[in-house]
């Protein structure tokens, strides 16, 4: 009787993890298809939202004050020498 009992239930958890996998999966299936753009930004964990291309970037180096370019210069002379 035990045994009949356990068979049972081992085949009722079978069924119930057939329909489990197989019955969501057809839904899935019938969904239309992200665009690849978009797919490969949820993947990553980005914003689909948010343009892919980064802003360009400012290339525009700060001017420095004279007694910063001897700053510069003085830290250049004395490294040569320790060396």
């Amino acid at each position: 009787m035990v045994q009949f009992v356990v068979g049972l239930v081992v085949g009722a958890s079978l069924v119930v993890l057939i329909m489990i996998v197989v019955a969501p999966s057809r839904r899935v299936r019938a969904e239309r298809r992200l665009p690849p753009d978009v797919e490969a930004k949820l993947l990553l964990r980005e914003d689909p939202e948010q343009p892919t291309i980064p802003p360009p970037a400012v290339d525009h180096p700060r001017q420095y004050s004279a007694e910063e370019l001897a700053a510069l210069q003085r830290l250049g002379q004395t490294r040569k020498r320790k060396k």
